[in-house]
């Protein structure tokens, strides 16, 4: 955690701003309707999101790598999947998440081989990161919806989208710190 107190000054704005765009992406109350603006907002609100996770991803690895093209494929290719699997099914967004939180931390950090050096280096640790994130995932969109039944509009999705971003910045920074140490250690 102590590089995420250290990136707090780094992670705090792209936070907040991601937050604040995914808000106002909201004005106006958008209905799910077959209309090109509504198509304009949920493709906006996806490279939102690809954008906040890759630079929340990069500054996470601290490598000199860490804005790569790589990184940036994989976490469209996530985010991708992540909405396919979550019109499927719910649970399988949430595998989706867990599935990527690995991949994506080492396509910042360097090759996606250390996925699997950081398990074996540290199984016990991966094992608590992938259940801590699961907890974290499903207690975040419980609280969004909670959320969704007393507040709502721009106000609901600010606050949600600003519960997402400290909890997925959280997550970052644990799986970049398994893959350093693993590295370092190997």
């Amino acid at each position: 955690m102590k590089s995420l107190t250290r990136g707090l000054p780094v992670f705090l704005p792209i936070i907040l701003v991601g937050a604040l765009i995914q808000a106002l992406l909201v004005v106006g109350d958008p209905v799910p309707t077959v209309s090109w603006w509504f198509s304009v907002k949920a493709v906006a609100s996806a490279l939102v999101l690809i954008v906040t996770i890759w630079l929340t991803m990069g500054f996470a690895a601290h490598t000199n790598s860490r804005f790569s093209l790589r990184l940036l494929l994989s976490v469209t290719v996530a985010v991708i999947c992540g909405v396919a699997a979550g019109v499927l099914n719910p649970i399988l967004a949430l595998v989706v998440a867990l599935v990527s939180l690995p991949v994506l931390s080492a396509a910042a950090a360097g090759p996606l081989r250390s996925v699997a050096r950081t398990i074996r280096f540290a199984p016990l640790r991966a094992f608590f990161g992938l259940a801590w994130a699961a907890v974290l995932i499903i207690v975040n969109v419980v609280a969004a919806l909670v959320l969704g039944f007393f507040v709502t509009g721009p106000v609901a999705a600010g606050i949600t989208w600003l519960v997402f971003g400290i909890s997925a910045t959280s997550l970052a920074t644990y799986w970049a710190s398994l893959h350093r140490r693993a590295h370092v250690q190997q």
